[in-house]
């Protein structure tokens, strides 16, 4: 059975399209691949930690699996992930002995890490059904119908909810216009522009300086090719360490001068005066994540609740940043029902262990290369840029609940952009004619010819 559908082909050099027929069955394969991406964003828990997206992903895995074989680094991704699971099992088994369990149990606390897991499989088989635009739209879309069950929702409705689906929607729409670069780059600068307006105004003061970012390094790799040679990827990852510093320190002058509003004016005044610094005075999370790794190097693993001396190392770490411990924040929110340091590196180190600082240097890995590259061939996305910058952060100061949703969308983006690049031919050399043989003789006879009897003998 054929079903007429609205593809079309380019045919020619001429650059006519004409319109492509689909099987049911291609039909049907697109259907369940939207589908896919659309549950893969929800982040809707069937039962604590397993998601709609995590079992649809779990039941497409006979399809995804020979699929994620062709990422370079997914097979990595794979080995890194299984050894964690493993070490969770074996430190939690080993820590039970001194550290009381926490209410959910081992296996329901892996049960997020493994979902998202099926969802970055299901999205990569996704991506080669739709393009990947359409996969990063459904996926946002998605994600808007679980933001209002957010804990901090309420508080903050654009800051700890719209902010991110409604970026990944509306750069993710941008890659739909593909084929005109330009017209791409300035719906990418508009939309960027207008959300930095709405982040700044919301007090989502990270979330503005991602924008501003990507924003810049989308105009740089858009600049003018001037010189033969194409900028290396040091080089590039210079400039984006160098352009993040100078953002964050106009954005921290422009929230102690008042420009960002009341309430992140007092916010960066208060943090900056208690550690010295706006980034260790926001994330004091930090000083309590170092006095854990030093106070049990090899970690705790998944389910293991912390004892009275685990509490006091850490507070004693935040102490050291010039952060009053003692207000109920650590022993509520930090280790009420399970350690959580609010940072990526920091859990994945207390469920997984060593294990967890390889996958965490792995998933850095993955978001520099990208940057480096993209920066290096003008390749990259604002979507992609925006992800990866955004990885970077999460993994030092990100809690690891609320990173999996967008780390499962940036890990389809980064492989699949390192599948193409190694999948991209080299341009050939240019190769100089090889000079005609007898070329010479044969004008000299047409030239006789020519004059002996006139063009028409010629």
């Amino acid at each position: 059975m054929a079903v007429a559908t609205a593809v079309r082909v380019r045919t020619g050099r001429t650059g006519r399209t004409q319109r492509a027929e689909r099987t049911g069955w291609e039909v049907l394969t697109a259907l369940l691949a939207g589908a896919a991406a659309f549950l893969a964003g929800t982040d809707f828990d069937l039962v604590r930690g397993l998601t709609v997206g995590g079992l649809i992903g779990a039941a497409l895995a006979p399809v995804w699996i020979r699929e994620a074989s062709r990422y370079r680094g997914a097979a990595l991704g794979g080995v890194l992930l299984l050894a964690c699971l493993f070490s969770a099992l074996a430190l939690a088994t080993w820590r039970s002995a001194t550290h009381p369990p926490t209410e959910a149990g081992v296996l329901f606390e892996l049960l997020p890490v493994v979902s998202a897991a099926m969802c970055v499989g299901a999205l990569l088989w996704a991506q080669q059904v739709l393009s990947p635009g359409v996969v990063v739209c459904l996926y946002a879309v998605g994600s808007f119908l679980t933001v209002t069950l957010r804990p901090q929702f309420a508080e903050e409705p654009w800051r700890f909810g719209f902010s991110i689906p409604a970026t990944m929607l509306l750069l993710g729409a941008c890659q739909l216009i593909k084929r005109r670069p330009r017209k791409q780059l300035l719906a990418e600068l508009v939309v960027i522009g207008a959300l930095s307006v709405v982040g700044a105004l919301s007090g989502a003061r990270s979330m503005s300086a991602f924008l501003l970012m990507t924003a810049v390094l989308l105009v740089w790799q858009h600049r003018p090719r001037t010189a033969k040679r194409t900028t290396s990827a040091l080089l590039s990852l210079v400039l984006v360490g160098a352009l993040g510093l100078g953002i964050y320190k106009s954005l921290e002058e422009a929230a102690l001068d008042g420009y960002l509003g009341a309430s992140a004016q007092e916010r960066t005044v208060e943090q900056t005066r208690a550690a010295g610094s706006l980034i260790l005075g926001g994330r004091p999370e930090i000083g309590a994540t170092v006095a854990l790794m030093l106070h049990e190097p090899l970690g705790y693993g998944a389910g293991v609740m912390a004892t009275p001396t685990d509490m006091q190392a850490a507070k004693q770490g935040m102490s050291v940043l010039g952060y009053d411990p003692d207000n109920g924040y650590v022993e509520h929110y930090m280790f009420g029902t399970r350690i959580e340091v609010h940072s990526l590196i920091g859990d994945l180190w207390i469920w997984f262990g060593l294990a967890g600082l390889v996958l965490s240097g792995w998933l850095l890995w993955l978001a520099t290369i990208y940057l480096g590259r993209s920066m290096a061939n003008r390749t990259g996305t604002a979507l992609g840029i925006f992800l990866a910058l955004q990885l970077g952060w999460n993994l030092f100061f990100g809690p690891i609940i609320s990173s999996l949703p967008p780390l499962a969308l940036a890990l389809g983006v980064f492989l699949l952009q390192r599948k193409e690049a190694a999948a991209e031919p080299s341009p050939p050399k240019r190769v100089p004619p090889a000079p005609r043989r007898h070329q010479g003789r044969r004008d000299q006879r047409a030239r006789r010819r020519y004059l002996a009897g006139g063009p028409q003998r010629a």
